[in-house]
């Protein structure tokens, strides 16, 4: 099978959130970066402990008002209509060929209690992803963030989210039609999930919603380094199979004009890709690695 055209992107240069988890998460940095170079999956408890029902309950009110916010936005329901495309419709049927039911998984969704408002509008975005699945819905969310308290994982099952109560570290196999919704990861994150699952069988079973993978190749192109084409050999690889659709066309004047005052809070949300991997069984994924660490060779050499 020849690998799929790749859609030409332009990404702003000067955006952050194309290489960060979000632009506003700069009291969480440290906690964010630590989760970014995450080697070995271990068990997990939040370092914030306390469980406080008055805290709780006003947290509780915050997700249900940004969740209404999503849902009354013209950028929310343009999101819900979009997934209704034919091509990510056919890519979706495609993904429950051998099993008819697609789990989520969330990664890096930050601080839901933080005084911005963009963490908690990513997982409204999830979970009116999980709703629009309707019935090949796997079940409950399942969410993951370091830097998550106590406070913040009863709220979200609360919601109807599972918290995931080990740092996967985002090494979690396909072994099921799973969607991976990793809003504004490092791109450590993304070659994580990528080396745990590098076989084509794998890859066919999972989509990921998350930074543009077109994006981190032209950073590499323009800015990058020889050590970047090493540790992202497997992102910057596979993109060749990659069909990337974007979320939301902002390079589109009609959009911009129609949204201006949702315009910035919604781009922390919307400015993602879905990625389709498009490969066959016998697909040699070996030699994109190698062609990679030839070039670590090289760079060492150098």
């Amino acid at each position: 099978m020849a690998p799929p055209a790749a859609e030409t992107l332009q990404p702003n240069p000067n955006d952050n959130r194309t290489l960060r988890r979000s632009g506003k998460a700069t009291p969480n940095r440290s906690k964010i970066r630590a989760y970014s170079v995450c080697r070995i999956p271990s068990p997990w408890t939040p370092a914030d402990s306390s469980t406080d029902p008055e805290r709780e309950s006003k947290l509780l009110r915050l997700m249900q008002s940004a969740i209404r916010r999503f849902d009354n936005s013209r950028l929310g329901r343009r999101f819900l209509s979009r997934l209704r495309d034919p091509q990510i419709q056919a890519r979706f049927r495609e993904l429950t060929a051998s099993c008819s039911q697609i789990q989520i998984v969330a990664y890096g969704i930050g601080s839901i209690e933080s005084d911005d408002e963009i963490s908690r509008l990513q997982v409204s975005l999830a979970l009116r992803l999980n709703e629009e699945l309707g019935a090949t819905a796997a079940g409950p969310i399942e969410v993951f963030d370091p830097v998550l308290s106590a406070a913040e994982c009863a709220v979200l099952a609360s919601l109807g989210c599972t918290v995931i109560t080990y740092n996967e570290c985002c090494r979690r196999e396909a072994t099921t039609p799973t969607i991976f919704y990793m809003p504004y990861c490092d791109a450590e994150l993304y070659e994580n999930l990528l080396r745990a699952n590098w076989k084509p069988e794998m890859l066919r079973r999972m989509v990921v919603l998350g930074n543009s993978f077109g994006a981190y190749d032209w950073f590499v192109k323009v800015m990058g380094s020889a050590a970047h084409r090493v540790s992202w050999r497997n992102l910057l690889g596979i993109r060749r199979y990659v069909l990337e659709v974007k979320m939301e066309d902002w390079c589109n004047t009609r959009v911009l004009k129609e949204n201006e005052d949702e315009i910035e809070i919604f781009k922390g949300v919307l400015n993602m890709s879905w990625h389709f991997f498009e490969l066959d069984s016998d697909t040699d994924l070996d030699s994109l690695s190698n062609e990679f660490v030839g070039k670590l060779f090289l760079f060492f050499l150098n």
